[in-house]
């Protein structure tokens, strides 16, 4: 009743004056909102596909997922027989990435397999990712409907969503809405929903079980629920620790224990000794995190939110796992601000920014005195707190609760004394008295600026703020992501190797191009040429490749990275008499077996 009162005290306010009401604000919003996300699922659905169209999608990761997807519908659990330099270990992925997820994803193949299923699906998640940050933008900042649009845009349009919805598909990528649902569902206390989408956002990879106990710790300090926040941490450390240290070690025999590590090296030659190492050597961390490139990529996380982010950090606690993946790691790709790397930061910038816009709010009009309009913006009416009942204390958890207050209070209390003492021996009084005037001076300062710029207006300034910002972000990171966009509409090359590909069995071993990869994979053994064996679930059992398709005129990283010029390998193996070439066009050779011909 009391928002209520409020709410409506407030839209009598804003249309007075205003030219627009309130009520007019909120359906301009809503149309906002209807015409991005039908822009984005367009624009980003037609140029996904239209890149697998044109042969620039990639056996590394579309390949890949493809006929992972495709083998889990068929029985064959997570298994990718794809090699490289990329991945040499046992042919499932459960070896190289702990995905459950593909249980679910197997199910879109249930009527039709086709790896555009894949990309169209990862566009609709990434694009209904809009709904929960409109509507919790919508929550937290009630008296400004104009900001959430607004909000809406800084997240389909930061570089890391475009770029993970460009660049082929990952499971990893549909953490970004689903952690955006999971803070919706905290917020309007729909637990059940919570605990669904936290055992999903976990089911995408192994390390996200640690992102959902950190959301947990989130939880349980902003929603006060801890009872229902400490199982979901601890579920999600166990799931963590489960995927690390038992499925993937039982899966990835043999030499290479962790196909990875070579990216954090610097750190120490095995995750224990780089343990050892930044305990006996913390400023080793520094050493990794401290360069310009990982700088830029913190901005270019931030940009696209005006870096209002800054002012809710709490809600970036969940990002650390990601961050330290990306921040540590020797491998530019992992921190250049694009790629699929970013999924579970993404989310919570753009709710850090929310509830950071919120403070601002909350600020602005309490330099007002603004007092009915600043009740709206206040954690607790946000949250949801004042509403619903707190959850129920763990048994224990009230004294333990009150000792880690008393701790705190004391080394309070003995850091607020060291202070004063360090002030006092290094004559640091003149220097503190300064810092208070200059602070007194600014609160002045802005409280003139305050009186001067009502609220409505600074809906203007930050939204034209965001907006700059978000431009800003894209041109910077425009080089990266126009290198993912298709060139052309497909044309008569396309046709013609497409009709390469229709001469190929369904049920044929192939080893193919990495462009040509994505287009093979609905079938139970494929490899990226020049591998010429197809490793099978059985230990030193190997399939024999019978079909080799190749683009002359595109080699991709894929080909590259096996041999200086892959065409060595090609040109051997026919005049070995290994293969004969039956068919060519537009630069793509096909090559059969010469047993498969005499079978023939």
């Amino acid at each position: 009743m009391q928002r209520m009162y409020f709410e409506s005290n407030m839209k009598k306010r804003l249309s007075f004056g205003s030219y627009f009401s309130l009520l007019a604000q909120k359906r301009i919003a809503w149309l906002l909102l209807g015409l991005i996300v039908v822009a984005y699922v367009i624009i980003l659905g037609d140029q996904s596909v239209l890149r697998y169209n044109v042969f620039k999608a990639t056996a590394f990761d579309l390949g890949n997922m493809d006929q992972a997807t495709w083998n889990t519908l068929h029985g064959h659990f997570v298994e990718f027989t794809n090699h490289s330099d990329n991945w040499y270990g046992a042919p499932i992925r459960l070896a190289q990435h702990v995905e459950p997820i593909f249980l679910l994803l197997a199910g879109l193949y249930a009527f039709g397999s086709d790896p555009r299923i894949l990309l169209i699906f990862q566009t609709l998640m990434l694009a209904a990712g809009a709904i929960p940050v409109f509507l919790l933008a919508r929550k937290s900042l009630p008296t400004l409907p104009l900001l959430a649009p607004v909000m809406v845009l800084g997240y389909l349009l930061a570089p890391a969503v475009l770029g993970e919805n460009l660049f082929d598909f990952h499971p990893l990528t549909l953490v970004t809405p689903l952690l955006l649902y999971a803070v919706l569902a905290l917020t309007y206390r729909k637990h059940v929903w919570f605990v669904i989408l936290c055992i999903l956002v976990a089911a995408c990879k192994e390390e996200m079980g640690s992102v959902v106990a950190l959301l947990a710790l989130v939880a349980i300090w902003k929603y006060r629920i801890p009872r229902l926040g400490s199982i979901v941490f601890v579920g999600g450390i166990v799931w963590t620790l489960l995927a690390f240290l038992v499925i993937k070690p039982h899966f990835n025999v043999g030499a290479q224990q962790d196909n990875y590590w070579y990216r954090y090296e610097a750190l120490g030659p095995t995750p224990v000794a780089a343990i050892f190492n930044i305990l006996g050597h913390p400023w080793i961390i520094f050493g990794v995190l401290v360069t310009l490139d990982r700088l830029y990529y913190l901005a270019s996380l931030l940009r696209s939110t005006g870096f209002i982010a800054l002012l809710a950090p709490e809600w970036l606690i969940p990002t650390l796992p990601s961050l330290a993946i990306n921040l540590l790691t020797s491998e530019s790709f992992q921190h250049n601000g694009v790629y699929h790397y970013h999924a579970a930061i993404i989310p919570f910038v753009i709710i850090a920014a929310i509830h950071g816009t919120r403070r601002l709010y909350l600020y602005w009009y309490g330099l007002r005195d603004e007092k009915e309009e600043q009740q709206l913006y206040r954690e607790d009416t946000a949250l949801g707190r004042t509403i619903y009942a707190d959850g129920k204390p763990l048994p224990g958890s009230v004294a333990l609760l009150n000792w880690l207050r008393s701790s705190a209070l004391s080394i309070w209390h003995w850091l607020i004394r060291g202070w004063r003492f360090l002030v006092a021996r290094l004559h640091l009084s003149s220097l503190t008295a300064g810092w208070q005037s200059r602070k007194k001076l600014l609160r002045l300062r802005m409280k003139d600026l305050a009186a001067w710029m009502p609220a409505t207006w600074l809906q203007g300034v930050l939204s034209i703020w965001l907006v700059c910002m978000i431009v800003l972000n894209i041109v910077v990171i425009w080089p990266l992501l126009n290198s993912f966009l298709a060139d052309h509409r497909p044309g008569p090359r396309e046709q013609h190797i497409q009709q390469l590909l229709d001469m190929i069995p369904p049920d044929a071993v192939v080893s193919a191009g990495g462009n040509i990869n994505p287009h093979l994979t609905e079938r139970r053994y494929v490899t990226v040429f020049p591998e010429l064996t197809v490793a099978t679930m059985t230990p030193g059992q190997y399939k024999m490749v019978d079909y080799v398709i190749v683009d002359l005129d595109n080699a991709s990283p894929e080909n590259k990275s096996y041999s200086d010029n892959f065409l060595d390998v090609l040109n051997q193996i026919q005049r070995k008499g290994e293969f004969r070439p039956i068919a060519q066009a537009d630069g793509v050779i096909l090559l059969v077996r010469e047993k498969n011909i005499a079978q023939r």
